[in-house]
């Protein structure tokens, strides 16, 4: 259950980047509101058939369990890549990207 609790904070986080919003969101923003809400979705069966066996379908936990992992995978990347992330041995950069988050000093 810590995966529901994990996919909740991500959306807390999300929605506040969301609410914070002057001009809209970058496409990634909205990605990852996505992937959290459909993890959220996917977690209530996942749960219910961890519950009731006789709720579950091997495959599709199977399947839902993978999708939920490639998507959060996929979306800590592509924001990380965003953001511009950098390693602590370069320079602070601070990109126009980086305007929800501060760019921590190494």
């Amino acid at each position: 259950h810590r995966q529901f609790f994990m996919t909740l904070l991500i959306m807390a986080l999300i929605g506040n980047v969301i609410a914070d919003a002057v001009a809209g969101n970058p496409s990634i923003i909205n990605y990852v509101i996505f992937v959290s809400v459909f993890a959220m979705l996917s977690l209530f069966y996942l749960i219910g058939a961890t519950i009731m066996e006789s709720f579950a379908i091997p495959i599709a936990v199977l399947v839902l369990d993978a999708l939920n992992t490639l998507l959060f995978l996929i979306g800590g990347i592509a924001l990380a890549a965003y953001m511009g992330v950098h390693s602590c041995s370069r320079k602070v950069r601070r990109t126009r990207r980086s305007f929800f988050l501060k760019t921590p000093s190494c």
